[in-house]
C-alpha cells in the first residue's frame, strides 16, 4: 500500500503554504484537491503556482453554488475519493476551516495528522469561529447531516506565521520561495494592495473613496499605485483612480509572486488589513510596511469586531498602524 500526502485547497495562498509545507516536513507523493468555483482570475492564480512542485497526482473539485449541486456534493465527493480511501494518508493539509464542504472531505479521509495553513488572517480568529454557532449556521449543518455530510469538529496543527493561542503551531517562514529572490531595485513608490470591501459590504463606495483619498494624500508626492483584488470591480477602481489621479496594475499572480520575481519593488506597501501587509516582508526586506485603519464609522457594524482582531495581530507582530 502506498503513502500519500493529501492538499486540500481553495485559493492561491493555500497553494503556496502548501509548497511551503512540502519543504518543511519533506513529504513525497503529494496529492492536490482543488476545490475551485466560478472565479477564473482565482482559478488562473491557483494553477499559476502548480509549476514549483512535481505533484503526484492533481484533482480539481467544483464547489457547490447551487442548491442542487450541494445535495449530491457528498456523493460526487465519495468518487474523487476514491482513489486515496484505498491507500494510507501520512499527513493531510487543510487551507480552509470554516467550510462544511472542506470539513466533511477532511472527516470522510479521517487522518490521524491535520495541518491547517493559513488563510489569510482568518487563522487569528479561529476560536471565535469554532465557539460562533448562530441559528443559521445550526440549522444549514443539520440539513447537511440529512444530505450525508460529516462534520465532526477537527483537531488541528497549524502551519502558520501567526502566534496561535492555545493551539500546537508549527512556524512557516516560507523557506522555499525565499530561494527565488534576487537583489532587487527600490524605486520611490506606493504599493497600495487593495480589498473587495465594497463589494463585500464591509465599506461604502463613498467611505472606500474618502480613506483612499486621506492615504494618497498621506504619501505626498510619491507615486501611488493601486493593486487590483482579483475580486474587485476593476470599472469601479478604474473610475476612483481618474478621479483621484493614480495607477492601478491588476497582476496575474498573487502580489507575492510578483514581488519575488520582479526586478523591481516598491518602498512602500500600504494596505488597510490584506494579509500580504504579512506575508510580503518575508521576502522584500527593504520595502516600508504600513497598514491603515479608518473609523469604525467607516465600516459596516458587523465587520467591526473581526476588523479590530486584524488591527491588534497587526500591532503584535510590530506592523505600523496608522489611523485616518
Amino acid at each position: 500500500m502506498k503513502i500519500y500526502n493529501v492538499f486540500i485547497v481553495a485559493g492561491p495562498l493555500h497553494i503556496m503554504n502548501s509548497i511551503e509545507a512540502i519543504e518543511y516536513f519533506k513529504t513525497k507523493n503529494n496529492i492536490l484537491l482543488i476545490l475551485y468555483t466560478d472565479n477564473k482570475k482565482q482559478l488562473n492564480q491557483m494553477k499559476k503556482l502548480l509549476k514549483f512542485i512535481d505533484w503526484h497526482r492533481i484533482e480539481y473539485i467544483p464547489l457547490p453554488q447551487k442548491s442542487i449541486d450541494k445535495i449530491i456534493f457528498s456523493k460526487n465527493i465519495y468518487h474523487s475519493l476514491k482513489f486515496i480511501k484505498k491507500n494510507k494518508i501520512d499527513k493531510l493539509f487543510v487551507g480552509e476551516y470554516r467550510s462544511d464542504h472542506v470539513n466533511h472531505i477532511v472527516n470522510s479521509l479521517k487522518d490521524e495528522e491535520v495541518y491547517l495553513l493559513d488563510d489569510g488572517l482568518a487563522q487569528i480568529d479561529y476560536h471565535k469561529e469554532m465557539a460562533w454557532q448562530p441559528y443559521r449556521v445550526k440549522v444549514r449543518r443539520l440539513i447537511y447531516s440529512f444530505l450525508l455530510y460529516k462534520l465532526n469538529r477537527i483537531k488541528y496543527t497549524f502551519f502558520t506565521v501567526f502566534d496561535i493561542d492555545n493551539e500546537k503551531v508549527i512556524k512557516n517562514n516560507y523557506s522555499f520561495f525565499k530561494r527565488y529572490i534576487d537583489k532587487k531595485d527600490i524605486t520611490q513608490s506606493v504599493y497600495f494592495i487593495g480589498q473587495p470591501l465594497v463589494e463585500l459590504g464591509i465599506m461604502s463606495e463613498d467611505n472606500y473613496k474618502n480613506e483612499l483619498t486621506k492615504i494618497i494624500s498621506f504619501y505626498g508626492k510619491k507615486k501611488f499605485v493601486y493593486i487590483l483584488h482579483r475580486r474587485q470591480d476593476e470599472k469601479y477602481i478604474r473610475k476612483l483612480s481618474i478621479k483621484l489621479k493614480f495607477e492601478y496594475r491588476e497582476f496575474e499572480n498573487m502580489i507575492e509572486l510578483e514581488m519575488i520575481n520582479s526586478k523591481t519593488v516598491p518602498s512602500d506597501f500600504a494596505t488597510f488589513y490584506s494579509t500580504a501587509i504579512v506575508t510580503l516582508p518575508q521576502f522584500i526586506e527593504e520595502s516600508k510596511y504600513r497598514v491603515f485603519r479608518s473609523q469604525n464609522r467607516c465600516f459596516n457594524k458587523k465587520f467591526i469586531d473581526k476588523i479590530l482582531t486584524s488591527y491588534k495581530e497587526f500591532e503584535k507582530i510590530g506592523l505600523r498602524v496608522e489611523l485616518l
